[in-house]
């Protein structure tokens, strides 16, 4: 099973955000970048790739303990940018930014050590906390400045959920496995 963790996006700020994409959609036009569904925004914690079943019942449990080492979050989002760079674009994404900023960057480090615990994909790039909008089949963008600018949304979130990830032809269709609540919460 493809798995990955999520800060979970309240419904009404995926509504927000899915508002927004949809007045970017004409700016883009003919290179038809691949928009991520509404129900599909999410703040990615970490990508642990194909799991074995026997591993993920342990990676359920060990992030069960993880949880513990964040407490609940105050997200804001921010500006427009692309990733990995400006001459190649291929991701269109809001920056975000999440308090207290160590908190989350604990969590991911945590993750990222189960990760290899249970013989999982992980990360070595430093983590980037990204709300991504689409993924640019053909990398040509407009200037970002020539965008309208995102929302300016606040909101807090109480747990991450462990997902689980099916590709589809018509794009990835996510589901939520388990839900963990954050310290404190």
């Amino acid at each position: 099973m493809r798995l990955f963790t999520c800060l979970p996006f309240p419904v009404h700020v995926q509504g927000q955000i899915a508002d927004y994409v949809l007045s970017l959609v004409p700016v883009f036009g003919h290179t038809q970048p691949s928009w991520v569904p509404k129900e599909n925004l999410h703040l990615t914690l970490h990508f642990f790739g194909e799991v074995e079943m026997q591993s993920a019942a342990k990676l359920q449990v060990l992030l069960e303990e993880a949880s513990g080492l964040c407490p609940e979050l105050q997200l804001a989002t921010g500006k427009l940018s692309i990733l990995p760079s400006p001459k190649a674009p291929r991701v269109l994404y809001i920056a975000v930014d999440i308090q207290p900023a160590e908190a989350p960057a604990k969590l991911v480090g945590r993750m990222r050590a189960i990760a290899v615990q249970i013989g999982a994909e992980t990360e070595t790039r430093p983590w980037k906390p990204h709300l991504t909008l689409a993924r640019l089949k053909i990398p040509l963008m407009p200037e970002l400045s020539s965008l309208p600018a995102p929302p300016s949304l606040s909101f807090s979130i109480d747990a991450f959920e462990l997902m689980l990830s099916r590709l589809n032809p018509s794009g990835a269709v996510y589901s939520p496995l388990k839900r963990y609540p954050l310290a404190g919460s």
